[in-house]
């Protein structure tokens, strides 16, 4: 009888988990906002990318900006991108320069990259610095 009972307490806190994620509301999180090197969107302190949400069928340039400390130039970095929805991640990243460069100002850490999504809508993109993870932001991608 305590097994059933066990197993069920796990079942249901299981199920209630998963509903928890599907349920949770996404909405775009990444405002343009302007500074020393012009207009970008994103999480102004944390992550900035001149370019538009806008991506054509070959691509879209994207220029990364960081905040944080000195330490994360010069470290590799990769973007893991969700779509709304789903639960598999993808790369975005097309071409990308492989490490930061220090950028002067108040960012430690810029690179130039090329983006593809395969289709339009919300998604989350997940940064990490040398296989840490850095930051999120949410973004409204339109494919054209």
């Amino acid at each position: 009888m305590l097994l059933i009972v066990l197993s069920l307490v796990f079942v249901i806190a299981a199920c209630k988990e998963d509903r928890t994620i599907k349920e949770e509301k996404w909405k775009d999180n990444s405002p343009f906002f302007t500074n020393e090197y012009g207009e970008m969107f994103g999480k102004e302190g944390i992550i900035g990318i001149i370019g538009p949400k806008t991506i054509t069928n070959e691509g879209q340039k994207w220029m990364w900006h960081f905040w944080g400390t000195e330490e994360i130039s010069h470290k590799e970095w990769e973007v893991k991108a969700f779509k709304q929805g789903e639960e598999e991640s993808i790369n975005p990243i097309t071409f990308k320069d492989e490490k930061l460069s220090p950028r002067g100002g108040s960012f430690n850490g810029h690179a130039r990259s090329t983006v593809m999504f395969p289709s339009s809508g919300t998604w989350k993109l997940e940064v990490y610095i040398d296989g840490e993870y850095f930051g999120e932001m949410i973004v409204d991608v339109m494919q054209e």
